[in-house]
């Protein structure tokens, strides 16, 4: 058990052998370290799901900046990667890595993959104006009626690309993605009532970010303001989006 012992070292990953040799299976050993790590990060190990965000997932990324797409397209694929392997809904995708190839070409490959998918289905659509790559409201939603769309597109583009990054992932996971309070707890690794509040300081960021943009650029009180970015209907038009773009 020294090989293993030692993978879980480097790691810096608690072993529980008889736990992962039952996890492993007949899965084979030509990847050693990598197996510990995948074991350890579905067995929930904070400092094996950190290691595999900086080591593994950095790599999605540039995998992903050679389709020569935004920032923001790349953040929300590696977004929609990290649900499927914690959190898909029937299982961890992380969990079906068979251990036969390198978990980083597994890893990119999916990524890569589902970018071209969401590259080539939105080149089918037909679009009157530069699309939104904004997930969350569609603009026409919340200000279609209005006479400032121009104004709150821009202020919504830039509120949302001011965000932390931590905001803007727990945005598209909670509104894009579809994942419910308890699926994030269990994904960041805290009580539903800390990722309830995390999503709601998000949103909250979001909407004052807006606020104070179109405050500033219109001539406008508060309350006209306010009533142009309604969000009450948020949680309406995301799981509409959210329908649409599952629709193939």
């Amino acid at each position: 058990m020294s090989e293993l012992d030692d993978a879980a070292r480097a790691l810096g990953i608690t072993l529980d052998a008889a736990a992962f040799e039952a996890w492993c299976g007949a899965r084979p050993r030509a990847h050693l370290e990598d197996l510990v790590l995948v074991w350890a990060c579905l067995a929930g190990q904070r400092r094996a799901i950190a290691h595999f965000e900086t080591a593994y997932l950095t790599r999605v990324s540039r995998a992903l900046g050679t389709l020569r797409a935004s920032e923001s397209f790349v953040e929300e694929v590696v977004g929609w990667l990290r649900v499927e392997l914690f959190a898909r809904e029937g299982g961890a995708l992380l969990g079906t890595w068979s251990g036969r190839g390198d978990l980083s070409t597994w890893l990119k490959a999916i990524a890569v993959h589902e970018g071209l998918k969401r590259l080539k289905r939105a080149r089918r659509e037909v679009l009157h104006e530069a699309p939104e790559r904004i997930p969350v409201p569609a603009v026409e939603l919340v200000a279609l009626q209005g006479a400032h769309r121009a104004e709150f597109s821009r202020a919504l583009r830039e509120a949302f690309a001011a965000l932390e990054l931590a905001e803007r992932n727990l945005l598209r996971q909670h509104f894009l993605d579809g994942l419910t309070i308890d699926q994030l707890g269990a994904l960041l690794g805290v009580h539903r009532s800390t990722a309830s509040r995390r999503v709601n300081a998000a949103r909250d960021a979001l909407s004052a970010g807006v606020r104070r943009r179109l405050m500033r650029e219109l001539s406008l009180g508060p309350s006209a303001v306010d009533e142009l970015i309604t969000l009450s209907n948020l949680d309406q038009s995301l799981s509409g989006l959210l329908r649409a773009s599952r629709q193939k």
